[in-house]
């Protein structure tokens, strides 16, 4: 079994490292980004990629292994020998225990350690490389407002309007036939746009009638973190949690916080406990579901489970968006996966395991 883990380890640690590596090739390489920057990035986000792919290996390598016994026809000769199926299941439980355990560890240490790394290296990659966000003649558009950019010679723009809505919620137009961009040392601020003789036009859209047109030498306008990467937050976000420290904000929370705030540290909360402990509850299923491939049984536990672990994963991200936008209780939707999960172990235990 743990053999077939090992390889079922690589296979998914694999995908999700290839989906990063993409995901790192658009968002960053792609903009010259320096080499070193982004392997670091990627070493940070190992811990995320182990934690993930742990609970699947656990469900694919024991159909695989279980398979490969049934298909051996050594549980017939075990059984032969008067050793029970039950015997059997005990070290196959074992062996889920621990790689849920070690999946915790890693989901509960390494996991907040490595997301706060990547989120400095990234804001810091963000302000050293501003070609990562303004692109020369192109068009960026961002959460709050559409930046349009002439020809950029290092950190000089020849030409550069930007349209954004105001505090009162006006249209503002602001233009300048100069700017530089300089870094920031507020950690919320990506960076300052310096201009040079600007002019803005501001637009009030209750009554269109009325406008300001404002003349300057200069002006400074900051490009929030928030506004080019939504999830950003320069406090500490509850992924960036060990549980021990998130249960502590829970309770303050939960005391007189925001409902809906509450809900969110709840389900983050939650979800520390239910990914990791997921392998558990897979290699649970996974015992009594080998037992049915008669031939083949690798590649039929292969296959099996690929189908189970996407379903597992859409219903783990169907809950935690439940969660947020509709309010779904947290601790409930992620463990609703793991239940059903658990349901199905039972049935087919009861059917076939444990006889």
């Amino acid at each position: 079994m743990l053999v077939y883990f090992a390889v079922s380890f690589l296979f998914f640690f694999l995908i999700f490292f290839v989906n990063q590596i993409l995901y790192m090739a658009e968002d960053i390489l792609s903009k010259k980004a320096p080499f070193m920057s982004v392997v670091k990035l990627m070493v940070f986000a190992l811990p995320s990629i182990i934690a993930t792919s742990s609970p699947f290996a656990a469900l694919v390598g024991t159909l695989m292994g279980i398979g490969r016994l049934v298909s051996d026809r050594e549980l017939i000769a075990a059984n032969v020998l008067g050793i029970p199926l039950r015997a059997i299941f005990l070290p196959v439980l074992l062996t889920g225990l621990l790689i849920s355990l070690v999946s915790f560890f890693t989901n509960d240490i390494l996991l907040p350690a490595g997301t706060i790394r990547f989120t400095r290296l990234y804001r810091s990659i963000l302000t050293s490389t501003p070609a990562l966000e303004l692109e020369a003649n192109s068009i960026k558009k961002d959460q709050k407002a559409v930046v349009v950019t002439g020809a950029i010679r290092d950190r000089n723009l020849d030409g550069l309007l930007v349209i954004d809505t105001g505090g009162n919620g006006e249209r503002r137009f602001i233009s300048a036939p100069e700017a530089r961009i300089r870094d920031s040392d507020n950690p919320g601020v990506l960076m300052s746009l310096e201009m040079d003789s600007p002019q803005v036009i501001s637009l009030d859209r209750a009554n269109r009638a009325n406008f300001d047109a404002i003349y300057a030498d200069s002006i400074s306008y900051q490009m929030l973190m928030k506004q080019v990467a939504p999830n950003y937050t320069s406090s500490i976000t509850p992924r960036e949690m060990s549980s021990r420290d998130l249960w502590s904000e829970l309770k303050k929370k939960e005391a007189g916080g925001d409902p809906r705030e509450t809900n969110l540290y709840r389900m983050e909360f939650n979800k520390k406990f239910s990914i990791p402990f997921g392998a558990f509850f897979f290699v649970v299923l996974a015992f009594p579901l080998g037992l049915f491939a008669k031939t083949n049984g690798q590649s039929v536990g292969f296959i099996l489970g690929l189908i189970i672990a996407v379903l597992y994963w859409a219903m783990l991200i169907g809950g935690q968006t439940l969660s947020m936008r509709v309010g779904f209780d947290g601790a409930f939707m992620m463990w609703l996966p793991n239940a059903i999960i658990l349901a199905f172990a039972l049935v087919f235990l009861g059917r076939r395991a444990l006889r």
